[in-house]
């Protein structure tokens, strides 16, 4: 399987961040807070002949159950994830849903509702027989969306 070589290929835009409430009685989830990340990458060429050519496409963070005593305010949240955690963390290449891992992602508060990100992620483009797996390191801002949504 050939590379996609994404972190010489594209870059991360300013994404934004939602607040949750979700409740699932019939697994027995009660109402929790949740915490949703949107980050939209550069349109690039993936280098798959099935897919159109550039794709857009982006890293979606979702099911974090962040547990904080004051959800909008994530200043200094260091994050990591494994495949055994219920957070959902992918990216749509190769018209496939790809799981990541994340590696590390701090935030840093840099104004009202926004973010400094640093984050690396590991990209498992082998589950689906994409590509090999590639580590995907950037910075970039998220905007908090302080509107909690039931």
């Amino acid at each position: 399987m050939k590379k996609i070589e994404i972190q010489k290929k594209t870059s991360a835009k300013n994404g934004r961040i939602e607040i949750y409430y979700f409740e699932n009685k019939n697994i027995g989830l009660k109402k929790t807070l949740f915490h949703r990340v949107y980050i939209p990458l550069e349109p690039f060429d993936s280098g798959l002949d099935y897919e159109s050519q550039p794709i857009e496409t982006e890293i979606v963070m979702e099911w974090l159950n962040l547990k904080l005593k004051e959800p909008t305010n994530l200043d200094g949240l260091k994050l990591t994830s494994n495949p055994e955690d219920e957070i959902e963390v992918s990216i749509y290449v190769g018209s496939a849903h790809n799981p990541c891992e994340i590696n590390k992602m701090a935030f840093q508060k840099i104004g009202e509702n926004n973010y400094e990100v640093d984050c690396s992620l590991l990209i498992d483009f082998e589950v689906e027989g994409v590509a090999p797996k590639e580590e995907f390191n950037f910075k970039t801002k998220l905007k908090l969306n302080k509107e909690i949504k039931e």
